[in-house]
């Protein structure tokens, strides 16, 4: 019988953080979407959906700036940033993604197309917030709102790049559910087995 070797794929802060951006991100998209469309009635009064989603961003201003400190603290850039060693083997990956080969190929902690798109969420993440900052205080930021022509056209990249998360998550879970249990399990549990020299 093959042994099973354990796999420790997330420690207790980043599923911790996870959760909390889960719940953080549902609550963004729900408030924000009752903002832009007011008979989109999720939480009873406008007041109600704006408290929500003030709130929100400042979990999520700030569950960002956790996110990067960490990052760069602990040392994952080496596992998880987009470095030239990360990045070896980036086609092989392309290729199972669409469909052109039948078997995922075996990374570290992520892949290199998991990289890439976190990397790039990052960056979003980060002009979403100076643009949600400039929405709440357009006054002490009329620097940004004027870089971009104004509060409307402030208004509309804010909602074009919500709609970047929420494409972002649909893509996410399709994935979550087309793999193995097992990696789902471990970010709740932080690990997972595996057959020794499978």
């Amino acid at each position: 019988m093959a042994k099973l070797q354990l796999i420790r794929k997330h420690d207790i802060i980043e599923r911790f953080m996870h959760w909390v951006h889960l719940v953080n991100m549902i609550l963004l998209v729900l408030s924000g979407l009752q903002i832009h469309f007011p008979a989109f009635n999720v939480f009873g009064s406008m007041s109600t959906a704006r408290f929500v989603h003030f709130v929100d961003m400042y979990v999520f201003f700030f569950v960002g700036v956790f996110h990067v400190y960490q990052f760069f603290a602990t040392g994952k850039w080496n596992s998880a940033g987009p470095t030239p060693r990360n990045m070896a083997g980036t086609g092989a990956v392309i290729k199972y993604y669409l469909f052109m080969a039948d078997t995922k190929p075996e990374y570290g902690k992520y892949n290199p197309m998991q990289i890439i798109t976190y990397f790039l969420l990052f960056a979003v993440s980060a002009v979403m917030a100076v643009v949600g900052f400039a929405l709440y205080w357009p006054v002490q930021l009329a620097v940004v709102v004027n870089a971009f022509g104004g509060l409307m056209t402030l208004r509309q990249v804010h909602y074009i790049l919500s709609w970047v998360f929420i494409s972002f998550s649909i893509v996410h879970v399709y994935l979550i559910l087309t793999q193995p249990l097992k990696y789902t399990k471990a970010m709740v549990t932080g690990h997972y087995w595996k057959r020794a020299g499978g």
